[in-house]
């Protein structure tokens, strides 16, 4: 099915074709070749596309013109050779990544096409670049917004939803004993997910012009990412050190305050998927934090129960683990939304 990036493109493709025939200038078709290739899911990725597309254009011109003054003695496989070798040492320099194309397609074409009009064919070719690019700059601003912190906060609410969803599982956990398989795929998913969502961050920056990283969403994508990168963590050590589903008074008490931890957890991480996929902007923070249930609050009381010390060390060990798991994570979620509070409340 044809999606809304796809039907951007034709349309701003196709307004620079009609623009460009209207013109009655040669080479217009330079104008569909700039926006196929500077169309990206984000406007920061097009912004970056397109300066590596108009450096690599300028850097090859450059390269073209000397090289086939200079050079028009060598033979000809030596010439484009030298002029190819020196974009490439250059392009190195300027940080090209994409540009290397053009440029080494500009030296070709103009050095075996257009060689005797390059004085005409250059400036065409650099100002239908240039107008690909910014169509496409405004398709991205005007038409169906392809926003990077848009994206960006879309990706960490999927993150939200699969952490509640480990959550809920954990505290599910306490009463059965599902096998080891399933905890690796869960843990994976996390953090496949995770690493999905930080590649969205280099775009975010792109779009956050002078200074990005002191912008509020720079800081509150960041503040996410933590977070969410600490839960990940804490929901695979959890996953491997299992519960002792021995029978004992003390220990269910234990595992009922844990899992009723978890379960709060999962609810407040639910709030966050909400104000993240429900936000235009900057998103605001939960209205209500984190409230520990009172089975977790009066758990010192638990622990300080004679009756605990008794059990086997192994047991003391694995519950004291993950106790301590779960505590990480409360504090976790809630430095976010510290954190969280205080980047909305000051920008």
């Amino acid at each position: 099915m044809i999606n809304r990036n796809a039907l951007r493109t034709a349309l701003t493709a196709g307004l620079g074709n009609g623009f460009a025939s209207i013109t009655g200038l040669a080479d217009g078709q330079y104008v569909a070749l700039a926006v196929l290739s500077v169309s990206g899911s984000t406007y920061g990725g097009a912004i970056e596309l397109g300066r590596q597309r108009l450096l690599g254009t300028v850097l090859g011109s450059i390269l073209l013109l000397i090289g086939y003054e200079c050079l028009q003695s060598l033979p000809l496989a030596v010439g484009l050779a030298i002029t190819l070798g020196c974009l490439r040492l250059l392009g190195g320099v300027l940080g090209l990544k994409v540009g290397y194309k053009v440029g080494g397609i500009i030296v070709v074409m103009g050095w075996l096409v257009h060689e005797g009009s390059l004085a005409s064919w250059i400036p065409l070719r650099f100002f239908w670049t240039v107008l690909g690019v910014l169509l496409t700059l405004l398709s991205l601003r005007l038409f169906w917004p392809a926003r990077g912190l848009s994206q960006c906060l879309a990706r960490y609410a999927d993150l939200m939803q699969q952490l509640q969803e480990s959550f809920l599982a954990l505290a599910a956990q306490l009463e059965t004993n599902p096998s080891l398989g399933e905890h690796d795929h869960r843990y994976r998913r996390l953090r496949a997910t995770l690493q999905g969502a930080r590649s969205l961050r280099p775009a975010l920056l792109q779009e956050l012009g002078t200074q990005p990283t002191r912008h509020p969403a720079f800081l509150l994508v960041s503040d996410l990412d933590a977070a969410a990168s600490r839960l990940v963590t804490l929901v695979g050590g959890l996953e491997r050190a299992r519960p002792n589903h021995q029978h004992s008074q003390l220990v269910e008490r234990l595992h009922q305050a844990e899992a009723d931890l978890l379960s709060a957890l999962a609810a407040q991480l639910l709030q966050w998927q909400r104000q993240l996929r429900g936000s235009h902007g900057l998103p605001q923070p939960p209205s209500q934090g984190l409230a520990l249930p009172a089975s977790w609050e009066s758990l010192n009381d638990e622990l300080n129960d004679p009756v605990a010390n008794s059990a086997s060390l192994d047991r003391l060990e694995r519950i004291a683990t993950r106790l301590q798991l779960c505590r990480l994570a409360a504090q976790a979620v809630g430095d976010a939304e510290t954190n969280w509070n205080a980047i909305i409340n000051t920008r």
